[in-house]
């Protein structure tokens, strides 16, 4: 009867400390003893596995080929049974060594320091004067509504930089669409999030003594343009501005949308203007309505007052005349 054997591995972590290796099974044992034994040159004094004693099995994995799925046995069992049921290679994995910190430990004020910083916020600074305009206090509300959402930016330096500009950008777009009258996109079936109507109807142009201007599509093209890269930051992809992710995008489609509806409606108008021919034919564009004739005195009525008329156009200027004996009994 031959002897069985097993082809064992040994590692710890991810270093391999002895590869596979061939060893007769002299007898039957467990996993764990065969491993003790083999290490301590118990089977055989020409092994060379030098490992300390102290070195202890974490897991066992055993499989038909060194390179197929392993399955995980426990040590204590049969291995000679596992060898001929399961695969004749073993591989060995050891607890790894216990690393000891050097660092010194964090007492509880640290620890909520640490965790405050990381979780602290920081917003852009703006310098504030006394009086301060519409547009400055739109800035501002910006700022607080982002606060407020629980958004922000991880440094000071981060907000007093691509946060400013976000904010710069945002205001420049929002006060250009407000002095225009916003409502324009919606009669044209592009919508405003309802995120950022709180911000528009107060741009006021009259308060200025201006009248409300036209959108121009090249003018609100460039404020699109400014805002679209924002979209795809990656401050913009914290979760910190989750609640502000979608609604950004929907406003740059808004706006985009708008934009090209008045670029249509340039070039038609550009066309129209350079055409010889009218757009509508002089049938087309005059049209006569005749309505019924306004007749202020009919004749009967006239006959009624025929002889109060006769009175008054034969009589002198300065003669007084009471007129109640010549009115007829239905006065019109």
């Amino acid at each position: 009867m031959n002897m069985p054997f097993v082809n064992i591995r040994i590692s710890k972590g991810k270093k391999t400390l002895h590869g596979w290796y061939i060893h007769p099974i002299p007898y039957e044992m467990s996993v764990k003893d065969f491993f003790i034994k083999l290490v301590n040159k118990e089977l055989s004094p020409e092994c060379n596995i030098a490992l300390a004693n102290s070195e202890e099995i974490e897991h066992v994995e055993l499989s038909e080929t060194p390179t197929a799925i392993a399955t995980q046995v426990s040590p204590s069992c049969n291995i000679v049974e596992l060898t001929k049921s399961v695969g004749i290679h073993m591989h060995y994995q050891l607890k790894p060594d216990e690393t000891i910190s050097t660092t010194a430990p964090l007492n509880g004020f640290t620890i909520l320091m640490q965790n405050a910083r990381k979780s602290q916020l920081y917003f852009p600074i703006f310098s504030q004067s006394n009086k301060i305009n519409r547009k400055q206090t739109l800035c501002n509300d910006l700022v607080n509504w982002i606060q407020n959402h629980g958004g922000g930016w991880s440094t000071q330096s981060y907000a007093d930089t691509r946060g400013k500009e976000f904010i710069i950008s945002l205001t420049e777009t929002i006060w250009y669409i407000d002095m225009r009258n916003h409502k324009k996109f919606e009669e044209r079936s592009y919508y405003i999030p309802d995120l950022f109507l709180e911000f528009f109807d107060h741009a006021n142009p009259e308060s200025y003594k201006q009248s409300r201007k036209l959108f121009d599509a090249n003018e609100l093209n460039l404020h699109c343009q400014a805002l679209a890269p924002y979209s795809t930051s990656s401050w913009m992809l914290m979760t910190n501005f989750n609640w502000l992710r979608d609604a950004f995008d929907d406003f740059i489609i808004a706006i985009s949308g708008y934009t090209k509806y008045l670029q249509q409606h340039r070039n038609i108008t550009a066309i129209n203007h350079a055409s010889e021919s009218p757009i509508r034919s002089i049938d087309q564009a005059t049209t006569i309505k005749i309505h019924k004739r306004n007749t202020w005195i009919t004749p009967l009525d006239k006959s009624k007052y025929y002889h109060l008329e006769q009175v008054l156009v034969n009589s002198s200027l300065w003669k007084h005349i009471d007129i109640e004996e010549y009115l007829p009994i239905d006065p019109v």
